[in-house]
């Protein structure tokens, strides 16, 4: 009778402690959740924040070469306005350095033309660079996952073994 108490009490002091357990680990969990969707809050922040530079940054860069391209062509409509008014005046005489202006325009031309173009490929580089960065951030938000699963699962083990190295401590 005696040793039947005795196992009686030690079995509702283990469903006891049990029961302790159980309920740690379960706001345990709770609290690794929290952290999760914290870390994830934060790492969505960090992004938003990066593509809202990004995309400043593209903004300038387009309104930069809009107004680059502006000063150009605003720029030769008035050189070719100073030359309209030049043949005009003599153009019965002028007819060979006419020719020669117009090489020349046409020079500068294909110079803005060829400065504008390496402006866009830089623009197009900057771009390439924007697309490399984001799939490195992607990289290492994955890695970011991983660990953070695996630190997941080792507190889970760990837990585990604790309860367990408890119940045997106890037995």
């Amino acid at each position: 009778m005696e040793a039947m108490a005795r196992q009686s009490w030690t079995d509702d002091r283990i469903e006891e402690r049990f029961d302790r357990v159980e309920g740690q680990i379960s706001e345990l969990r709770i609290e690794m959740r929290t952290e999760i969707k914290e870390l994830r809050s934060e790492a969505k922040v960090q992004g938003d924040a990066l593509r809202g530079g990004i995309k400043t940054q593209g903004d300038e860069l387009r309104e930069e070469i809009k107004e680059q391209g502006e000063a150009l062509r605003a720029e030769i409509t008035e050189q070719g306005k100073e030359l309209r008014a030049e043949i005009a005046a003599a153009q019965a005489g002028l007819r060979q350095e006419i020719a020669g202006v117009e090489a020349r325009i046409r020079s500068q031309a294909n110079g803005h033309w060829a400065r504008t173009g390496e402006k866009f490929s830089r623009v197009d580089d900057g771009f390439d660079s924007m697309r490399e960065d984001f799939r490195q951030m992607h990289s290492e938000m994955i890695a970011l996952h991983r660990t953070l699963s695996r630190v997941g699962w080792s507190v889970g083990f760990a837990m585990v073994a604790a309860m367990v190295s408890l119940l045997i401590s106890y037995h």
